[in-house]
């Protein structure tokens, strides 16, 4: 799928960054991708912020518009699709680690430590990172 053009409503890049994911679940599902080895719709279903099908559709399409995340048909099964970030979405990668870090210091202390501090030490995300 090509990328769309955005128009946003000015020119400030805060004002981009919420038109892009200031929706309840772009975020969470770029997360999943990001994080986890999550690659199909039904694995997409089973995050425990509990999305629905149609709100998941939606959003994935959504995100493949904006090229932050890519569609390819499964090898396995033709009916099915694994997803994938683009690289325009593995960019985003920093800021959900300062996000993390953020709610860590300001919102959620009970984060386990060890965690934390391999994020604060590699600012990546780490592919066993669970929220849980």
């Amino acid at each position: 799928m090509t990328e769309q053009k955005r128009i946003t409503r000015s020119g400030c890049p805060v004002n981009c960054i919420v038109e892009f994911f200031g929706d309840k679940w772009s975020l969470l599902i770029v997360r999943e991708l990001m994080g986890k080895h999550v690659r199909t719709f039904s694995q997409l279903m089973s995050m425990k912020e509990r999305i629905s099908t149609g709100t998941l559709a939606t959003r994935i399409c959504k995100l493949q518009a904006l090229g932050i995340i890519d569609r390819q048909s499964s090898p396995d099964d033709k009916r099915s699709a694994d997803y994938s970030l683009t690289q325009k979405g593995k960019d985003l990668e920093p800021m959900m680690v300062e996000m993390v870090l953020w709610a860590a210091d300001h919102e959620m202390p009970e984060l386990p430590k060890n965690v934390i501090d391999n994020l604060r030490q590699t600012r990546m995300f780490d592919p066993r990172y669970d929220c849980d």
